[in-house]
C-alpha cells in the first residue's frame, strides 16, 4: 500500500514539474491584421442598420471588437462587439450608453506566409454580422 501511495506522489509531483515547465513557454507574435472595412463601406457592419444612435454615431459602426474573440471552425471566428459606442458624451445619467442592438460578427481570418517583417500577414475580412434581437416577443 505504501508503495503505491508513494508512486502515486513521484507520478503527481513528475506532472506538476511537466506543467510548470510548459508554463514558461514564450508568446511570439506570428502576425497583425486590421478590420476596418466590409462591403457595407468604411467602420461599417452587415447588420443593414441605416440610422443614427442618440449620440449621433451610426448604428452599423464596425467597431469595439478584440475582447470577445473565439474560434468557430476553419479559419472562421465569432467576434462580440463590446456594448455600443459611447465614446461621444451626450447623457451621462445613462452613462453615455446608447440603444446599440447586441450583435455578434463572423470574421474570416485569412493568414498567409509573409517574405518580409513578421512570418505571416493576416486578413480579417467580415463575412456576416448577426443582429441579437426579435421583433416578436421571446417567449
Amino acid at each position: 500500500m505504501k508503495t503505491k501511495v508513494l508512486l502515486g506522489a513521484v507520478v503527481a509531483a513528475g506532472m506538476s514539474l511537466c506543467g510548470a515547465i510548459e508554463a514558461q513557454g514564450q508568446v511570439k507574435l506570428i502576425a497583425k491584421g486590421q478590420l476596418t472595412e466590409s462591403s457595407a463601406g468604411l467602420f461599417a457592419d452587415l447588420s443593414g442598420l441605416d440610422y443614427n444612435l442618440e449620440n449621433g454615431a451610426p448604428a452599423n459602426l464596425l467597431g469595439g471588437l478584440g475582447s470577445a474573440l473565439t474560434w468557430g471552425y476553419g479559419d472562421t471566428f465569432l467576434a462580440l462587439p463590446d456594448r455600443g459606442p459611447n465614446a461621444v458624451p451626450f447623457d451621462s445619467l445613462v452613462d453615455d450608453t446608447v440603444s446599440y442592438v447586441p450583435r455578434f460578427h463572423t470574421i474570416k481570418m485569412s493568414l498567409q506566409p509573409s517574405s518580409v517583417g513578421l512570418p505571416f500577414t493576416l486578413t480579417p475580412t467580415l463575412e456576416k454580422t448577426t443582429l441579437l434581437f426579435s421583433h416578436a416577443p421571446l417567449t
